[in-house]
């Protein structure tokens, strides 16, 4: 069949001289390149470069295991058409890279591998080629969220050269503490679904993670923790309270606070806001698990800049409108909010902001108390492997997520339940919160758990937060202690970090036991590590109370408001 040759010379003077000169979304059809990286791999790389003028530009860059060219919503990386737009009509060229072998990028390392501050460091020759192009004139920031944030912080930790900011959202410090595992645990649901959602090859690329069961050397090259003195550019971070990354998020911004470079430390930035993982835009989605925030709990724009704000100001040097406090965080309530305190926004100069960390006590009569009882007593319960706790709600991605009512759970006889008695005024909590245990186990390993609510006066247990930790790992991370059966131990459970008012009437809970599943693997209690054998044991656990060695949960008081 013949081309019409007027329909081609059409197609022509569109493609030609109308679209270029057209501007918008239409003109914006990215040169394909294959950046080569040290070891020769070749990774597609699209650059779009602002319509009209010859440059040099600044570039933004991003670089992400879901697809260069999918669209925003399905895993893509922050340049969304619109936001891109944004930046090009401000005269800023966008670089966007398939990391290594995903997609159209050649290679077969698994994420991060090859992407952090060991032998191949593709991030790090990515930046190096940007900034050797005749379009750039040097200077780059990067964005990008989930994974598109993740990859920033591997690139951080190279400490290149030329970049003027960073603008991750819900991103970890380190991939072992905070995708990987919990407390030693590993993070079941999320891992081997996030591996099957997004197409990995599922077998070998578990088996190359459950190879490495403690933080050690593999885990170390992908971790900013290691190298954060190499981080001296702004950065600004975007959390939330029921993302799988909240504490990660917010270790990044005390990292860089303590140990990165003279510029980092004084211009790395912060905001936390009452969403989970999938709804974190900040501006559509007010509802988490079973509760529903106000309106205005959507970040105030008149407090936090737009994404096109940070990026412009680090790259072109316009001002930073509105001008941002150092942390800008919200403060949970009660749900519905009505007449109740909390349920705002605040600023703080730092984070955590100043607070009294107070224990409150576990007594035998399944109490919390704020003075310690004088009566020793031990709290016993079976753990069964073959039928854990369920997983309801909590900091997930691929379960039902953000605060769920616990009560459907709570009765189980794998649970001790410590209660307080009904708040006489509003206690706020913000910052980090840990249950310090005293316990034994007649098993030659297994896990603790703990999981604070709030328990509203119609008798709902609202999750705040929860979290594990493996008894063989409490010491630290990367070096198992033996566990002898019957044995009385320390161990400490890292909550991660909150903000919220506990209303009049309103009590504390803490709920103690040792599973969590399918949001962390159950332990056998068999101390083998070997994760594929089948054999389970059912152990007696122990927690201790009162006394010398009083089990108690640490809570963060902010008082005065």
């Amino acid at each position: 069949m013949r081309e019409n040759p007027m329909k081609r010379a059409f197609y022509v003077f569109l493609l030609v001289v109308l679209i270029p000169k057209a501007g918008g979304v239409f003109a914006q059809i990215p040169a394909v390149y294959h950046v080569e990286m040290r070891d020769s791999i070749r990774l597609a790389t699209d650059v779009y470069l602002p319509a009209g003028g010859e440059g040099p530009w600044p570039v933004v860059l991003a670089r992400t295991p879901y697809g260069r060219t999918r669209r925003a919503g399905q895993g893509s990386t922050q340049l969304n058409p619109t936001r891109r737009d944004s930046l090009l009509n401000r005269g800023v060229a966008m670089v966007i890279q398939d990391v290594r072998g995903r997609y159209d990028s050649e290679g077969d390392r698994l994420f991060g591998v090859a992407d952090g501050w060991g032998e191949l460091q593709d991030g790090y020759d990515t930046v190096a080629w940007v900034r050797g192009q005749p379009w750039c004139n040097g200077r780059v920031a990067t964005t990008g969220s989930s994974a598109g944030g993740m990859t920033q912080i591997f690139l951080a930790a190279t400490g290149p050269e030329g970049i003027a900011g960073q603008l991750i959202h819900t991103a970890p410090l380190s991939v072992y503490h905070a995708f990987f595992s919990t407390g030693g645990v590993f993070r079941k649901a999320f891992v081997e679904r996030w591996l099957k959602w997004n197409g990995f090859p599922y077998e070998s690329a578990l088996a190359e993670w459950r190879a490495h069961p403690y933080y050690d050397a593999y885990w170390q090259t992908m971790s900013l923790s290691e190298r954060a003195d190499r981080v001296n550019w702004p950065v600004a971070l975007l959390c939330c309270w029921y993302d799988p990354f909240l504490q990660g998020s917010i270790d990044i911004y005390t990292t860089i606070r303590n140990r990165g470079g003279p510029v980092a430390r004084d211009n790395v930035f912060m905001v936390i806001g009452p969403y989970t993982h999938m709804n974190y835009s900040f501006r559509k989605q007010l509802t988490a698990g079973e509760l529903e925030f106000p309106p205005d709990a959507r970040v105030p724009r008149d407090q936090w800049p737009k994404f096109a704000h940070w990026l412009s100001h680090w790259l072109l040097g316009e001002p930073l409108d509105p001008k941002p406090p150092r942390v800008l965080y919200y403060v949970m309530g009660e749900a519905p909010a009505g007449n109740a305190p909390g349920n705002v926004w605040r600023a703080a100069d730092d984070w955590p902001p100043p607070a009294r960390i107070t224990p409150w006590f576990f007594a035998a009569g399944h109490t919390l108390q704020t003075l310690p009882p004088r009566q020793e007593g031990a709290l016993r319960y079976l753990y069964d492997p073959q039928h854990p706790v369920p997983t309801l709600g909590g900091q997930n991605i691929f379960l039902k997520a953000g605060p769920y009512d616990q009560r459907s759970i709570e009765d189980r006889e794998d649970v001790l339940l410590f209660t307080s008695e009904a708040l006489t005024e509003p206690v706020e909590v913000t910052g980090r919160i840990t249950a310090v245990l005293y316990v034994s186990t007649r098993a030659k390993d297994t896990d603790f758990t703990a999981k604070l609510t709030d328990v509203y006066p119609d008798g709902r247990s609202m999750l705040i937060c929860d979290s594990i930790r493996r008894l063989s790992l409490r010491k630290d991370l990367s070096h198992p202690q033996t566990v002898v059966p019957g044995t009385r131990y320390r161990i400490e459970i890292d909550l991660g970090s909150t903000s919220i008012v506990l209303n009049t009437g309103h009590r504390i809970r803490l709920a103690v036991s040792s599973s969590n599943s399918p949001r962390f693997e159950p332990n056998p209690n068999t101390g083998n590590p070997d994760w594929t054998r089948p054999e389970t044991a059912i152990a007696e656990q122990t927690v201790y109370v009162g006394g010398n060695q009083a089990s108690h949960l640490r809570l963060p008081i902010v008082s005065g408001r």
